[in-house]
C-alpha cells in the first residue's frame, strides 16, 4: 500500500531505479506488471489532486489520465466509427493512444492530427480533443468532406513529458529520455528522420542538455517512431498532416531546415489561407500563413517536414496556436474559443482539399479530351 502523501517519494524510487510505472485514480496500491514494469497508483479525497476523475469540458486543463479516458469513452458512445488504439509506447511505457474516427469506407483518405509533441504546449491537447468530440459526436450530420476521410487523431504525441509538466515542471518540453542514466530528455520535433540533424545547431542539438536535443539518431525515440511507424504501414493514403504546437499564432507548412520553398508552396499557402480565413471568421483572431522558416526560424528534423519530404502527404501543416501575450500559459477563458475557430479551420482545410481534388480532376479530364 502507498499512502497519499508517500507518492511522489515512492515515484523517485521508481525512477531512480528505471523502472517504468504509471500514476492512475484506482486504489492506492503498487502491484508490479513484471520486474521492470509497476504500475503506482493513488486516491485522494482532495479537490486539487490532479488525477481526481473529472471530465473533460474544454474549460480546464487535463491530466493524462483524463485525456485517455476521454477518448475511450468516445469509443464506446460511438462504437460504429470510433476504435482506440495505442500506436506504441513512449520511453517511461507509457501508451501513445490514438483514436480513429471513420465510416470504414475503403475509398477514404486519411487526416492525421496530432498535439503535445512539446509537453508544455497543453492548449494542443485541448484543441486536438475538441475536434475529435465534434466529429465523433456529430459524424452523421457532417459534410461529405469530412465524412469521406478517416481521422487518425493523436492527442498526446509525448505522454511522459505531459505528465512531468503536470506534476513536477510546468515548462517541461521533452520526452523523459535518459542518457548516462540522467534524464534529459529528446526533442522530439528534432528527431524525425527528414534531414536530421542538418545545418548543425541552429537547426537542432547534439547536447544533451539542450531544449532542442535531437537525440542519438533519427527516430531514436519510441513516440517519434510510433508515429512514422503508423503512418508509413497505414494501408489508408493520407493527404492532411497537422501538428499542434504553441503559441505563436501561425500556419506553417515545409520546409523548416532551410530557405528554399517546397514543390506545393502555392497549394499549401492556399490551403493555409482557407484555415485562417475560417479562424479569423469565428473569433477574429488573425493566424499568419506560411513556411516555417519565414515565419519562425530554421529547425531540422521536424515532423512536419518528415511527413511532407518522406511521407508525402500533400498538405502538411505545423499549426502555432494561441497565445502570443501568455506563451505557453494561455488562459483557461481562451481555451474554447481557442478550440472553437482551429475547429473551423480544420473543416475548411478538408474542404479546400477535395475542392482541390476536384478541379485537377476536372483539368485532368479536360486535357484528355
Amino acid at each position: 500500500m502507498v499512502e497519499a502523501n508517500r507518492v511522489m517519494q515512492v515515484e523517485k524510487l521508481l525512477r531512480d531505479r528505471n523502472i517504468i510505472f504509471d500514476v492512475t485514480s484506482t486504489d492506492t496500491v503498487v502491484r508490479p506488471n513484471s520486474p521492470n514494469n509497476m504500475s503506482l497508483s493513488r486516491q485522494s479525497k482532495s479537490p486539487q489532486n490532479p488525477f481526481q476523475k473529472r471530465t473533460l469540458d474544454w474549460k480546464d486543463y487535463y491530466p493524462l489520465n483524463v485525456v485517455y479516458n476521454f477518448l475511450e469513452n468516445l469509443e464506446v458512445q460511438y462504437p460504429s466509427t470510433c476504435t482506440v488504439t495505442s500506436i506504441g509506447r513512449s520511453v517511461e511505457g507509457r501508451d501513445i493512444k490514438m483514436l480513429k474516427i471513420s465510416n470504414s469506407d475503403a475509398t477514404n483518405t486519411g487526416v492525421w492530427l496530432d498535439g503535445t509533441i512539446h509537453a508544455r504546449e497543453w492548449i494542443s491537447t485541448s484543441v486536438v480533443t475538441y475536434i475529435a468530440d465534434h466529429i465523433a459526436k456529430n459524424f452523421n450530420n457532417l459534410p461529405k468532406s469530412i465524412t469521406n476521410k478517416d481521422w487518425f487523431i493523436v492527442p498526446v504525441v509525448n505522454p511522459d513529458g505531459y505528465y512531468h509538466s503536470h506534476l513536477h515542471d510546468r515548462m517541461w518540453r521533452k520526452n523523459r529520455a535518459r542518457v548516462d542514466n540522467t534524464i534529459v530528455g529528446v526533442d522530439l520535433n528534432r528527431n524525425f528522420g527528414y534531414n536530421w540533424g542538418r545545418s548543425g545547431s541552429e537547426c537542432s542539438s547534439g547536447d544533451p542538455y539542450h531544449q532542442n536535443f535531437r537525440g542519438i539518431e533519427p527516430f531514436s525515440e519510441p513516440e517519434s517512431a510510433a508515429v512514422k511507424n503508423l503512418i508509413l504501414y497505414s494501408t489508408t493514403p493520407f493527404k492532411i498532416f497537422i501538428t499542434f504546437h504553441a503559441y505563436s499564432e501561425l500556419i506553417s507548412f515545409p520546409w523548416c531546415f532551410t530557405n528554399e520553398p517546397c514543390a506545393d508552396y502555392v497549394k499549401l499557402l492556399e490551403g493555409g489561407t482557407a484555415m485562417a480565413k475560417a479562424m479569423y471568421e469565428t473569433n477574429g483572431r488573425m493566424y499568419k500563413v506560411g513556411n516555417f522558416k519565414d515565419l519562425m526560424y530554421l529547425a531540422a528534423g521536424t515532423s512536419v517536414d518528415w511527413s511532407y519530404g518522406t511521407a508525402h502527404i500533400p498538405f502538411s501543416y505545423l499549426v502555432e496556436l494561441r497565445s502570443k501575450e501568455f506563451k505557453f500559459l494561455l488562459p483557461k477563458e481562451e481555451i474554447q474559443d481557442c478550440c472553437q475557430e482551429v475547429l473551423n479551420g480544420v473543416l475548411a482545410l478538408a474542404n479546400f482539399v477535395d475542392q482541390k481534388k476536384c478541379i485537377n480532376c476536372t483539368m485532368f479530364s479536360r486535357k484528355k479530351a
